[in-house]
């Protein structure tokens, strides 16, 4: 970034005080900050918004006051750092599917100028899972094996369907590591919420009126299908768990969101490889693992994007 700084608004400008301390917020070590990163990290983690046929879907109904309060100590937080010389906007976005508007975002802050400083950078999502490129491949491992003996043959079967027969194949593997992905984007962020709702709600009424109190689960469960039932692509399934059929709901709709982003992409990968294979330009192997680094990269569940800007109050 400083690069990009001198180039554009002189020598001095990395040293001055509103560069800085955006740096400083965002790429420095107060990104690490619990009262910052941390907090920002959750307040998108707890959302779950899903936008889908024109419409919006929070699932995470339970977490409101929950990320309401984060995003009034991520306020506070600037307010005591930057609040006194700059205006600022900062921006947490999280999209687990690459470019699919599915995820959280959260926005504090003005209306940003053409003037501000701004800055970017990744902070880590509050969870841990093991969605590394090992656990894909070792995921799509069956779509890969089929895919290297598609190219193996290239040079005797007719282009256009070796071609064919890639993209169905890339498709499955992209299917399957969304699937997968999102059995664990609701595991760890909306499961544990509900069920940690309900049992601390259930366990506080008992202490009021002792008894069973398994109504107030079901109030609880009524308000999350209610926001799925404005989705006609939601079927409710009542002989499965909520967390099960939001799932199955997030599957659908996924996949569909994924192909409708990478529409062309996967044709155009496909062709890509196989000219590689017959013109010997590439091994098998080689080109596995292009198609594996592309299905990988559609994948971000672990981290957020920050953007921080700032300007000076008196302008």
């Amino acid at each position: 970034m400083d690069y990009l700084m001198n180039e554009t608004l002189g020598l001095d400008a990395v040293d001055s005080g509103i560069y800085l301390a955006c740096k400083k917020l965002v790429a420095g070590r107060e990104i690490n900050h619990k009262t910052f990163a941390d907090l920002a990290s959750e307040s998108v983690a707890s959302q779950f918004t899903i936008y889908h046929n024109d419409s919006s879907m929070r699932l995470n109904l339970l977490t409101d006051e929950y990320r309401a309060n984060l995003d009034e100590q991520i306020q506070d937080y600037l307010d005591m750092q930057i609040g006194d010389r700059y205006n600022y906007n900062v921006s947490v976005v999280w999209r687990p599917f690459r470019d699919v508007p599915i995820g959280g975002e959260t926005h504090i802050g003005r209306p940003v100028p053409d003037t501000a400083y701004v800055e970017s950078s990744w902070i880590t999502m509050p969870y841990h899972t093991e969605y590394t490129r090992y656990y894909v491949e070792n995921l799509i491992n069956g779509e890969l094996e089929v895919i290297g003996l598609d190219l193996a043959n290239a040079t005797v079967v007719p282009r256009e369907e070796t071609e064919k027969l890639i993209v169905g194949h890339i498709n499955d593997a992209i299917n399957r590591t969304v699937d997968d992905a999102v059995g664990t984007i609701v595991k760890i962020t909306i499961e544990q919420t509900i069920e940690r709702a309900q049992t601390a709600i259930n366990q506080q009424v008992d202490n009021v009126v002792p008894g069973n109190n398994s109504g107030i689960s079901d109030i609880i469960i009524d308000e999350v299908l209610a926001e799925l039932r404005n989705d006609p692509a939601f079927i409710e399934n009542a002989s499965l768990e909520l967390s099960e059929q939001i799932t199955e709901y997030m599957q659908e709709v996924a996949r569909e969101e994924v192909h409708a982003v990478i529409a062309g992409d996967v044709d155009a990968l496909a062709s890509d490889v196989t000219d590689q294979i017959v013109s010997n330009a590439a091994t098998v192997e080689e080109a596995k693992g292009e198609v594996l680094d592309y299905v990988f990269s559609r994948i971000d569940i672990s981290r957020a994007r920050i953007t921080l800007a700032l300007w000076d109050r008196n302008r």
